[in-house]
This record gives structure tokens, sequence and C-alpha cells, in this order.
């Protein structure tokens, strides 16, 4: 049984090891190698080459890390919970006019044509190609932060806080791992630092609370995996890309969208006081 000073110990090995390797990576990005495959994947990877190296260090197991993915309801939760907040989120834009909707990217998807169809593609094949292939190829990237955030730092943290707590820290840790590519142009939609920090920080937040949730009834990486691939692919991709980019359709929705980030927290709320009262039940 670890104790809480051990516990702590391991958190700020990791959190220390994790800044240095991706301070490492951000230089090597912001000196050219911007749009490296080899640079982007390794960044990904980084908090997971973190767990595991502080684990090493401590002589922690990293088969304790949730490997089996149980609760398959929970696997659902994460691969929907994007879409609903989308669908809300985006649509109220949409419908309100403050952005346009495009079905042209979709399409369009190289997905599709994987799939052996010709483009333009039906709009339907379009998005079922990226929510199914797509989401498939993204797994591999994100597998490599859950590793990190829902297979070390989240339980860990979980058995000294609450989860309220343990989603802020995470979240705020998060979400400063990916100030430095926002703030030198690598990452984002191109809106104002003003608006796409905030905006950011809000949709990190609010994935973190429902990450942290699922990861508390179902001790698994894989929940965060799922919830983590299906953000990248539906909510950060698909319906940005079925979004006209002008106007102020960066400053409401995308992954710095104020709006969109309020949304998704007034949701994730929703969501965990569910689950807490299913417990107390």
């Amino acid at each position: 049984m670890e104790s809480k000073e051990e516990i702590v110990k391991h958190i700020l090995t990791f959190l220390a090891i994790t800044s240095a390797i991706s301070s490492g990576i951000f230089f090597w990005m912001f000196s050219g190698a911007k749009d490296n495959v080899a640079a982007v994947f390794l960044m990904m990877w980084t908090p997971g080459i973190s767990a595991i190296l502080t684990s090493i260090i401590f002589k922690d197991k990293i088969g304790g890390y949730g490997w089996k993915p149980r609760g398959v309801r929970f696997l659902v939760y994460g691969y929907l919970f994007p879409l609903i907040v989308s669908i809300v989120g985006y649509g109220i834009v949409w419908l309100s006019g403050y952005a346009e909707f495009s079905p042209a990217a979709v399409t369009n998807y190289r997905w599709a044509r994987m799939l052996g169809f010709d483009l333009p593609a039906p709009f339907v094949i379009g998005l079922l190609s990226k929510m199914s292939l797509g989401f498939l190829v993204t797994m591999v990237f994100v597998l490599g932060e859950e590793i990190g955030w829902s297979g070390f730092l989240t339980p860990k943290l979980l058995k000294l806080s609450s989860v309220p707590v343990t989603s802020l820290i995470v979240g705020g840790y998060w979400a400063l791992w990916h100030y430095p590519a926002i703030i030198g142009g690598l990452y984002g939609t191109g809106t104002p630092l003003w608006v796409a920090l905030p905006g950011f920080t809000l949709v990190i937040g609010a994935e973190s609370l429902v990450r942290t949730v699922l990861i508390s009834k179902s001790q698994s990486v894989w929940i965060g995996t799922v919830l983590h691939a299906s953000g990248n692919v539906i909510l950060m991709g698909m319906f940005w890309e079925m979004t006209v980019h002008n106007g102020y359709a960066g400053y409401l929705v995308s992954e710095t969208g104020v709006f969109l980030g309020l949304v998704y927290m007034i949701i994730a709320v929703l969501f965990w006081h569910l689950q807490r009262k299913k417990s107390n039940a």
C-alpha cells in the first residue's frame, strides 16, 4: 500500500519527466519539425513514456495501469460523449447563424476513399468513415497520452483527492502542456490567444472531468483513450471541418471555442452529478 508521501513523489517525478521531455521536443518542433509526424507522435507519447519511466524508477507496477477494458458501457460513454457535446454545441451555433454548416469536407474525406468509395462520397459514408477508420488511427497516437493521464496520473490522484479536484489538476496540467504549441502557432485554429487559451482550457477541463468520472468507475486506461480519440476525431475534427471557418466561428466552436467549452463543461458537470447520484442510490 502506497503512502501519501510516496504517491506525491511519484506524481511530481512524472510531471517533471513529462515537462523535461516535452521541452526538448518543443525545441525540436520550433526549430523546423512543426509538421514532422515523428515529432508529433513522440510528443503525444511523452506522458506514457514518462509514466513508464516513473514506474521503473520507483519499482511501481506498470501492469496496474488498467489494461483491461472494464465496463463496456463506459467505453460507449467515452465514444459518444464528444458526439453529444458536438451536436449540442455546434448545432446551436449553426442554427443561430453565428457560423455556417458545410458538408463539403466530410464528403471528400480520404477515409471514405480508403473504404472503396469515390469522392465526393455520400455524406453519411463520409461521417462513418472518419468515425471508424479515423478513430482507430487516432487511438494509436492518443494511447501514448492516456497511458500517462488515465493509466498513471488520474488513478494516483484519485487516491489522494476527490473526482473534481483530480480532474482540475489533470486538466490544468494537460492544458498547460499544450500551451507552448498554441502560443507558438503549432496547434489550434488561429484565433487570438486571449480566446484560444481560455477556450481550449474549458474544452480540456470538461473532458478531464468526464474522463476522471469514467476512470473512477472503471479503472481502465482504455476509457480515457476512447474518450480522447473520439474528442479529437469528432469534436475537434469532424464537426469543426463541417463548419465554415469565417467570422467568429473559431471563437465559438472548435478545440479553442469558448462557447463549445462552456457547453462541454455544463454537460460534463451534469454527467458527474448523475453518476454520483447513481453511486449513492
